[in-house]
Formats: C-alpha cells, sequence, structure tokens
C-alpha cells in the first residue's frame, strides 16, 4: 500500500498542476501620455520647457498562467515623444516656439502578472525600449525645423508598474484586457534639448529619464 501511495500523490499533483496551467495569446494597442525629463531643461526657465506629449504602441503579448501568478513578454512597435515650447533666443528670431523629439522603439516588456487569467490583475516588470530612429522637429522660430537625431539617443530599460482586468465576451472564445500602466526609466536615454542641441554638449552633464502613463487594450485568446 505504502508503494502505491507516493506514484498516486505524484500524479494527483500533475493533474492539479495541469487543472491550473494555461497559455494565453493577446493583440494589444497601448495610447500613452510620455515625457523625456532632463534637469538642464528644467533649469532654464521658459526659453525652455516641458509640453504634452502622446505616443501609441501596438503589438502581441504571450503569457502563461499558473494558478493566480502569470509570467508575460511583449512585442509593442511604436513611437515615445519629447515634447516642449519656450522663447527662442534672438539670434534665432526671437518668439515663441514649440519642439517635439519622436523615437520609434519596439518596447519588449517582461512581467509578473498577479490576479489570475480572468478578472482582476496587478503587474510589474522591466520594459526595454529599443530605438530604431530618432526625429527632431520645430515650429515658429526655430532657424532648423526637422532634422534626424538618432545618433544622440540610445536605448534604455526601464520599471513598469499597472492594474487592469480581463472581461470575458459573450459568444465568442476571447476576453477584454484592458490595463493601466505607469513607466520610468531609471537609466539615460541621452538626446537633444528643446532647441534640437545635443545634450552631450552641455557644461553639467545630466541623464534624460523617460516616462509614460498609457491605457492598455487587448483581445486575449487563453489557452487551457
Amino acid at each position: 500500500m505504502k508503494k502505491l501511495f507516493l506514484p498516486l500523490l505524484l500524479v494527483g499533483a500533475v493533474t492539479q498542476a495541469k487543472a491550473q496551467f494555461s497559455f494565453d495569446a493577446q493583440l494589444k494597442y497601448a495610447s500613452s501620455t510620455t515625457a523625456l525629463f532632463n534637469k538642464n531643461i528644467s533649469d532654464l526657465g521658459a526659453s525652455q520647457d516641458y509640453d504634452f506629449a502622446f505616443s501609441s504602441n501596438y503589438g502581441a503579448a504571450l503569457s502563461v498562467n499558473f494558478g493566480k501568478i502569470g509570467l508575460g513578454v511583449e512585442a509593442l512597435a511604436g513611437n515615445f515623444k519629447g515634447a516642449y515650447q519656450g522663447e527662442a533666443p534672438l539670434i534665432w528670431g526671437g518668439g515663441a516656439y514649440t519642439s517635439q523629439v519622436e523615437l520609434k522603439t519596439l518596447q519588449i516588456p517582461v512581467y509578473l502578472r498577479v490576479g489570475g487569467s480572468k478578472g482582476s490583475f496587478g503587474e510589474f516588470g522591466v520594459v526595454a525600449n529599443n530605438i530604431s530612429s530618432a526625429s527632431y522637429s520645430a515650429s515658429n522660430a526655430l532657424v532648423d525645423p526637422a532634422f534626424d537625431v538618432t545618433d544622440q539617443y540610445q536605448s534604455f530599460l526601464a520599471y513598469m508598474v499597472g492594474v487592469g482586468g480581463r472581461i470575458s465576451l459573450p459568444k465568442i472564445p476571447v476576453m477584454l484586457s484592458i490595463s493601466a500602466r505607469f513607466m520610468y526609466s531609471t537609466a539615460d536615454a541621452k538626446g537633444v534639448d528643446a532647441m534640437g542641441n545635443d545634450l552631450d554638449n552641455y557644461s553639467t552633464y545630466y541623464k534624460t529619464n523617460a516616462a509614460s502613463v498609457g491605457l492598455h487594450a487587448g483581445l486575449v485568446y487563453s489557452f487551457e
């Protein structure tokens, strides 16, 4: 009898694990408010100041779930923006201006999701932001309104936290996933200032931190 007990226990454990084990595939879209923060810009007063910028991403996600814990990875193509406004120097004609830096990125979030494959959940992890190109554009008083600044930026790693929920849809075997995420990077993205000048050329160099707050929506199919 004792010889049968251990095999039966193992079979029971495996059966229970299979019952809790599932995979998810997801198509996603995200819209975010974004910013590239640098102390050199913040210290310059009215000549350079931050403005609102909006970014979007789309892609796919895969996750494996075991009970109330899930491990997910995503590939999200899109952009990351920094927007600015201020008063141009007299040698550039003076007057108010607005400018924007747009980074073309591939974001790869890797995260833990807590709360199960259905219903409400929380998530936290890291996001690799791989930059393929960067462009600067400006309006009004600036002399050179647009140029490439890819060489001034570098890929960076960020931290991410989020909350959301999954809702079953009637008559179709998919769920709607909606979540809010906050992302912040302590790494240096480098880059240019509000007037397109390389931040490396400042007498005191400060690193550029990236941040975003976004709404993520997706359609989830679960393989159970």
